[in-house]
C-alpha cells in the first residue's frame, strides 16, 4: 500500500554542496519542534533516497535534486514532474528554488528569465505548486560565512580578516589555507562536518532577505492545517 503523505516539499539546487547546507537546514528547523522527525529512506523499487517529516499520524515528503550545472537546469521541471507530481497525484507542492548569483554584482532577476523561466513554467504545470526562491547573493559558501565564527572554530583557528575581494569559494579555501598544510575546503559531502557545525538560527538571522524560514513554515501549516489532502 503506497505510503500517504499530507504535503509534498521540494528542493532544486545547483550543486551538491548546497543539497547539503539544505539539507542541514531542514534538520534543524525539524528539531526545534518537540514530536517532529526526518528520516532519510530509499525507495526500494528505484534505490532513490528521500526524506519525510513525521508527526504523529503525518507525514510530509520531502524531495532534493541536484541540478549539476546550470546548463542542466530545464532538466528539474521534468524530474519534478515525473518524480514528484506524477507519483503522488493530488498531493499538494512546494517548491523552493535555491540557487545563487555566483557575483554580488548579478542580479537575482536571471532567475526568473530563460532556462529558470522554462523550469517554472514546467512545474507551474503540475497542479501549480507554490514556488519559493531562496535566493542568496554569491556562492553557498558566502552564507555559510554568515556564521563566520563558527568555521573559525570548527577549524580551531583565530579569526582572521576574511578577504572582500573574492566570491565564497576562494574566501573558505583561503581561511582553510591558515590552517596550515593539508587543511583544504572540500566541496559536496565533503563539507558536511563543517557545514553540520555551523549556527544554522545565526545564518538565518543575519541573513533575513533569503526566506529560509518559509521552510519552517511550510511544514508547520501542513501539520497544523485541517484541510490537507491524503495521497
Amino acid at each position: 500500500m503506497p505510503e500517504k503523505y499530507v504535503k509534498g516539499l521540494a528542493f532544486i539546487f545547483e550543486g551538491a554542496t548546497e543539497k547539503v547546507f539544505y539539507h542541514t537546514m531542514l534538520e534543524y528547523f525539524v528539531g526545534k519542534h518537540c514530536g517532529y522527525s526526518l528520516n532519510t529512506q530509499i525507495n526500494g523499487k528505484t534505490g532513490e533516497s528521500f526524506d519525510t517529516i513525521s508527526f504523529e499520524d503525518k507525514k510530509i515528503l520531502v524531495m532534493f535534486n541536484n541540478v549539476g550545472t546550470i546548463t542542466q537546469v530545464t532538466h528539474s521541471g521534468e524530474w519534478f514532474k515525473t518524480r514528484c507530481y506524477e507519483r503522488n497525484k493530488g498531493l499538494r507542492w512546494t517548491v523552493f528554488l535555491c540557487y545563487d548569483t555566483d557575483s554580488y554584482q548579478n542580479n537575482i532577476t536571471k532567475f526568473h528569465e530563460g532556462d529558470w523561466n522554462e523550469l517554472r513554467k514546467t512545474i507551474q504545470k503540475c497542479n501549480d505548486p507554490t514556488i519559493i526562491d531562496l535566493a542568496a547573493k554569491a556562492d553557498i559558501e558566502d552564507i555559510m560565512l554568515s556564521d563566520a565564527e563558527g568555521v573559525f572554530k570548527y577549524l580551531e583557528i583565530e579569526p582572521i580578516q576574511i578577504p572582500k575581494r573574492s566570491n565564497g569559494k576562494n574566501k573558505m579555501r583561503q581561511i582553510f589555507r591558515t590552517k596550515g598544510r593539508g587543511y583544504t575546503y572540500h566541496e559536496g559531502k565533503r563539507a558536511e562536518p563543517l557545514i553540520k557545525s555551523l549556527n544554522m538560527e545565526k545564518i538565518i538571522s543575519s541573513l533575513p532577505e533569503i526566506p529560509f524560514c518559509e521552510i519552517e513554515s511550510e511544514f508547520e501549516n501542513a501539520f497544523s492545517s485541517d484541510d490537507n489532502r491524503i495521497t
